[in-house]
């Protein structure tokens, strides 16, 4: 199985639970990519104010990355397990319809389709990523195994956006209470339920001798 890590907004693969859960599925045979996509400085976006321009953080720039740096990374016909947090749910939504790409099994964490925060940093570079008119028909049969998990006090994400998401897509719910937006200021370094998700999906073979 191959997994794939996308993080959210101004994010990294370097926090939140992510190298976490990148160690804990390699000790088990499994390959994992966390890619690095393009994000603004946080800092310098803020010092500018709401007049900046994403110059790195668009749809665009985040579909072209993948192309070339994850898709290539993808064989034909292997078994893929795709897992997002905040924006990374939506981005996933995107790229499996932009390149047609067949999963066995997702899983998205604290999801929105549209704009949801309050704080015009996170506005402007998740604009271009709405969207609420997908041909959620064909991500059904491209993702045919979803999970959605949001918590009941995300200060973000408020509860109809996660319910929203799962809903068209048929994902089974699963609520995290007082896990906020289920990232490491809430404590989340490690996400055992996220890990317990993926290994459901693996083929076990038992080596008997």
């Amino acid at each position: 199985m191959k997994f794939v890590i996308f993080h959210g907004s101004f994010g990294s693969p370097e926090e939140n639970w992510f190298p976490e859960l990148k160690e804990r599925l390699e000790s088990l045979g499994q390959e994992v990519i966390s890619p690095q996509f393009p994000v603004e400085d946080w800092d310098e976006f803020t010092e500018i104010g709401p007049d900046m321009v994403p110059k790195k953080q668009n749809l665009e720039n985040w579909l072209k990355f993948f192309k070339e740096k994850v898709l290539p990374q993808i064989k034909k016909d292997e078994k893929l397990c795709f897992i997002g947090h905040s924006i990374g749910p939506v981005f996933i939504l995107h790229a499996v319809d932009r390149f047609s790409i067949q999963l066995d099994s997702a899983i998205f964490v604290s999801p929105f389709l549209d704009l949801v925060a309050d704080m015009w940093q996170y506005n402007l570079v998740n604009k271009t990523f709405s969207k609420t008119d997908f041909d959620f028909k064909k991500l059904k049969k491209l993702i045919p195994v979803s999970y959605v998990l949001y918590s009941n006090n995300d200060p973000y994400v408020e509860k109809k956006y996660p319910t929203d998401f799962a809903r068209r897509l048929g994902s089974s719910i699963i609520v995290v209470n007082n896990g906020k937006h289920l990232n490491a200021e809430a404590g989340f370094l490690k996400f055992p339920l996220v890990l317990e998700l993926c290994k459901t999906r693996l083929d076990y073979i038992t080596l008997t001798s």
